[in-house]
């Protein structure tokens, strides 16, 4: 088994037609945008996932949660949920959840002052928004009582 602080983490930000997916460290606590995986109702193309997985060899996920401003659950959030077991189911590794709240709204902040134009639909900011829910996950620490240091799908690492 990898050493802990050492483990690579995939990040997604679910949607419904697409998952913007990030690649991060634990040692390092930081995240890359990677891009986006199209996706129907939810499901995200496993083809193409399946590369990516291939590719990076991911230690285990985490998946951004699109909870309510009050921290209860939403429709979208259960679906997330449901993609995070399924992910879990696919390549047994342990998923986590991360609130989502506001990640789209600052990647594409971020992107206004790079100059992005707004087309969203041709240049999206999915994997920056996923990359900001794995910086945000990498940056709990381990001594707090945080809901999202507890897998939502799969077992639990201890994080150092």
């Amino acid at each position: 088994m990898p050493d802990p602080v050492a483990r690579r983490v995939m990040a997604f930000d679910f949607g419904s037609k697409r998952h913007g997916v990030a690649m991060g460290n634990e040692l390092t606590r930081t995240a890359n945008p990677l891009g986006v995986i199209p996706a129907k109702d939810g499901i995200p193309s496993w083809e193409l996932l399946d590369a990516l997985i291939r590719e990076w060899q991911p230690d285990l996920f985490v998946v951004g949660l699109p909870l309510a401003e009050d921290g209860s659950e939403t429709p979208l959030s259960q679906r997330a949920r449901k993609f995070a077991r399924r992910l879990f189911g696919r390549y047994g590794k342990a998923c986590y959840g991360m609130d989502e709240h506001g990640t789209t709204r600052m990647a594409k902040a971020v992107v206004k002052q790079q100059g992005h134009r707004g087309n969203y639909r041709e240049d999206p900011v999915d994997s920056l928004a996923a990359a900001m829910i794995l910086e945000g996950w990498l940056a709990l620490e381990p001594s707090t009582a945080s809901p999202f240091l507890q897998s939502i799908a799969g077992p639990d690492f201890v994080r150092q």
